[in-house]
């Protein structure tokens, strides 16, 4: 569902970045049910969506990491020495990019995430358990709802700091 939504926002902004997704346990086939009929109720599709595993050529290939959950930055991280630096969990990036401010017009990606790294606080885990999304697989599909709220709501943020204002630019590789 992130990845779909974080494409439309940026889509609807006139940014045309490379979004992904990639899972932390393994998942053969497409999308869940029930997120291919909250995404429908939105007017997305998710019906060619193929999962596909974490992997160090994933996270490698990757500017900005995202996560639901800090179980998911841990597995994220675990592919490179590196990959801790741009790995954020969807609220906690839109929190700090709200604390430093959105990227610059002249700002490349990679300079903003490092301006969001340096505000994290020194801690052992990334993020705060409040910035965790409920993961929604096997609940019931009000779960699916508001977890897709939850992520259009934050994900809608993220691309407005991304963006730094509705400018049409080619985005970064998410």
């Amino acid at each position: 569902m992130a990845e779909v939504l974080l494409r439309s926002h940026l889509n609807a902004r006139g940014v045309h970045a490379s979004v992904g997704s990639a899972g932390s346990t393994q998942w053969n086939g497409g999308a869940d049910p029930g997120a291919v009929e909250v995404m429908r109720e939105r007017g997305l599709d998710l019906t060619a969506h193929r999962a596909r595993p974490l992997s160090r050529e994933v996270v490698e290939s990757a500017d900005l990491v995202l996560g639901m959950t800090r179980a998911h930055l841990w597995a994220a991280a675990c592919h490179g020495d590196d990959v801790a630096a741009r790995a954020f969990l969807i609220p906690e990036i839109v929190r700090l990019g709200q604390r430093v401010g959105p990227r610059q017009p002249d700002e490349d990606v990679a300079r903003w995430i490092a301006r969001l790294d340096a505000a994290r606080p020194v801690a052992p885990v990334a993020g705060h358990a409040h910035d965790e999304v409920e993961d929604p697989l096997h609940h019931p599909i009000e779960v699916y709802r508001a977890t897709a709220d939850r992520l259009d709501r934050e994900l809608g943020k993220l691309a407005d700091l991304l963006t730094g204002s509705e400018r049409s630019v080619d985005g970064p590789e998410l």
